[in-house]
């Protein structure tokens, strides 16, 4: 069987949402807990995204125009997450101080 690149980002941002998920559960609140949630945040809408890009792609080579406008709206939706979840991994790994924002409260 073989694995397009989709399946592959897929299964490698859901690997890190599910390790990332575990990981937050299982440990006591602290600036290291904040930058797993984050990073667990971006391969969500990684593998949220892919899943709509790959959609897209497909409403489009079928020739469904209305059907690969819509989904790329959605997949615009999703990448403003992707890119303000992105940011707020970038600003935890760099050591904000002034105060540390969560994906959980």
């Amino acid at each position: 069987m073989e694995l397009s690149v989709y399946q592959i980002i897929w299964i490698a941002s859901g690997s890190v949402l599910v390790i990332g998920w575990l990981l937050v559960s299982f440990s006591p609140p602290s600036r290291n807990r904040t930058a797993i949630e984050w990073l667990s945040a971006t391969a969500m809408y990684v593998a949220i995204l892919t899943i709509f890009v790959s959609l897209a792609l497909r409403a489009h080579a079928s020739g469904h125009v209305f059907g690969a406008w819509a989904i790329g709206a959605i997949c615009v939706l999703f990448a403003g997450g992707l890119l303000v979840s992105a940011w707020k991994t970038v600003t935890t790994l760099g050591g904000e101080k002034k105060t540390q924002s969560s994906t959980t409260n």
